[in-house]
Order: C-alpha cells, then structure tokens, then sequence
C-alpha cells in the first residue's frame, strides 16, 4: 500500500511538470522572441588629420661649461676674492691672487732692460746713418732689443698667471684653499659652472632614427616647476646606436636666462620629429582597456563590435589609430560600461 502511495505521487509530479510546461510554451509561443533592451551610446566618427610626430623620454640637465679653477703656477695664497659658493661672478672676475711679489720684481727689472736696449738700438741706428758704426753692430742692438722684449712679455704671462679669473659667466662653487696656503700647479681652487646655457641629455629609440636632425626642437617639463615649460635645441646626435638597449644618444642646448633650472635634474622631455599626414584620429574616451592592450566598440546598424586597436600617438584628448579602423566609422565614445560585443545600441546625440 505504501509503495502504491509513493508511485501515484510520483506520477503527480510529472504530470504536473509536464502542464507547467505546456502552459508556458503556449504562453510564450505568440509572442515572438524576447526583445533585448538597447543600450544608449554616444558616437563619434574617425577622423583623418595631421598630427605632429614625438618622442616622449626622461632626461637630465648638466652644464655646457663646468670647470675646475686650477693654478699653472705654484704659490702662496695673498688673496681670495669670494669666500663663499653660490656667487655668480662675470668673465674676468679675479678669484684668487696667488703672491706675485717677486714676479713683479722681474718684471720690472726686465722692463728696465727693455728700455735701456731701445735706447740703445735707437742711438746705433743714428750713429749708423752717420757712419760711425757698422751695420753689424745696429744688428746685435736689434736682436738684444727683441730679446729683452720678450723677456718682458714671459714676465707679464707669469704675472697674470698668478691672479686666478673667471674663465666664463657662471656660479662658484666651494674654494678648497685658505689665504696662506701654498698650491701646486693643477690643484683644485674651485668649480664654476655656467648655468645659463644648460644640455639636456636623453636618449631615443633606434626607430626614430631616420627622423632625427639637428635643430629640431624640444619641450622640457619637471615636477620642479609644474607650471612652466621650458625649450631647447638638437645640437648632437649620436653616430653610433647603443648595442645594449638600442637606442641613440642625444643632447639639447637649454636656455636658462631665468636661472630657475639647475645641473642634474631629471626632466621630461618631448621631442618634435615631423608631422604625419592623413592619421586617423579619434577620441581618447573611445579606449577600452584589455588585458592584451586596447579595444573600441564601432557600431554598425545599431550593433556593436568589439574591435581590437592599435594606438599611435597621443595629442591632448584625442590619440591615433593605427589598425582597427577606417575614416568614418562610428565609434562609441560613451556608454561603453554597459556594452559587449553585439550588443544593441541607441544613438544619442550630444
């Protein structure tokens, strides 16, 4: 009897799965299939424009001038004209006196030679118009005057030597000597370094090699001063290409009147390569980011297709395609949260 119970309720249950069943089919079945909702997007065509070519990479600024001050005479210390760094001094400007006191002497007394040998050279020369004396004799007065002369001149040279100057504009740095001290020749005094006229150092990938030339120009940005953009001139390209990473060495000569710039900073640097004619443009807002680079979605009567790019170069809010697309297709430029491929799409206007 129980059992008797068990397979009535069994066979209620399928039976009544199988009127559900029916119930929904008849249902459902003049209905037509089920309508999918559309998704609203926003569209923009694909542009053809001309867009300026550039290489974006880091660099850093070092001085076009930076210098050791040293001496090429030995001696005592007399006197240093600026005690602390960081002075921008003038061409010329005296640095530091080194004892010239016996140098002085001689020249002095080989200026005192010089004189009594012009005296003399003249004196012959007029005793040799008289025929007094021979014509050898106003000779050797020449030759001792041209030597004395040069003697003083050597003397004037080791002077000047012992007064240390500016050899260019520029900033000091730290003197390493005190008054008293004795230097040797080639120690270092102090560094100064030209501030005003700054290169930027950087290097670009071989593949703009054929687009590289003297005197393109280059914008410069740091986190130093956000706000100011700074420029610059190609003035050396590298013959040879770094076998390590491939790329080309470069410099750019900076102009830096402000003084605002300073050696060793790093630097963002774009560099302009030419223009580009007929690149396909579109916005920025139209990337889709993929675990294997970028996508965006064209429609096409009303559907949408995922369509794998790749990208070119990026100018403001706009960036360039190079495969995926064609002039004119209609690319979604907002909405896409919402889309898949072939998804439905209602077109709104902006």
């Amino acid at each position: 009897m129980i059992q008797f119970i068990k397979r009535r309720k069994k066979t209620f249950i399928i039976v009544m799965i199988f009127l559900l069943s029916c119930f929904f089919i008849m249902r459902h079945r003049d209905h037509g299939p089920i309508v999918q909702d559309k998704v609203p997007v926003y569209v923009e065509q694909v542009k053809s424009g001309n867009i300026p070519v550039e290489a974006h990479v880091i660099g850093t600024l070092t001085a076009a001038k930076n210098v050791q001050i040293t001496p090429e005479i030995a001696g005592h210390v007399a006197k240093i004209y600026f005690q602390n760094g960081g002075v921008f001094v003038k061409q010329g400007t005296p640095l530091v006196q080194l004892d010239d006191r016996a140098s002085r002497a001689k020249l002095e007394s080989d200026k005192a030679n010089l004189t009594y040998s012009e005296v003399d050279y003249h004196r012959k020369v007029l005793l040799g118009k008289q025929g007094a004396i021979s014509q050898q004799a106003i000779d050797a007065a020449l030759a001792d005057l041209k030597t004395k002369n040069a003697t003083v001149q050597e003397s004037q040279v080791e002077v000047d030597k012992m007064l240390l100057v500016a050899p260019f504009d520029g900033v000091l740095g730290k003197f390493n000597i005190s008054p008293g001290d004795y230097v040797t020749v080639g120690q270092k005094i102090v560094t100064i370094t030209d501030i005003v006229h700054l290169r930027v150092e950087y290097s670009v990938s071989e593949k703009y090699l054929s687009q590289l030339k003297p005197g393109q120009k280059v914008k410069i940005t740091t986190s130093a001063y956000p706000q100011n953009e700074f420029t610059g001139t190609v003035a050396f390209i590298s013959p040879t290409i770094n076998d390590q990473d491939h790329t080309i060495s470069l410099y750019a000569d900076v102009t830096n009147d402000q003084r605002l710039l300073t050696a060793g900073l790093f630097v963002n640097i774009t560099q302009q390569l030419g223009i580009e004619t007929n690149a396909l443009i579109v916005s920025a807002d139209s990337l889709v980011p993929m675990i294997d680079g970028q996508q965006v979605y064209k429609v096409i009567n009303d559907k949408v297709l995922a369509v794998p790019v790749i990208i070119g170069q990026r100018i403001q809010n706009s960036v360039q395609i190079t495969s995926g697309v064609s002039v004119g297709d209609k690319i979604v430029v907002a909405g896409q949260q919402k889309l898949k491929d072939g998804a439905l799409v209602e077109i709104r206007k902006s």
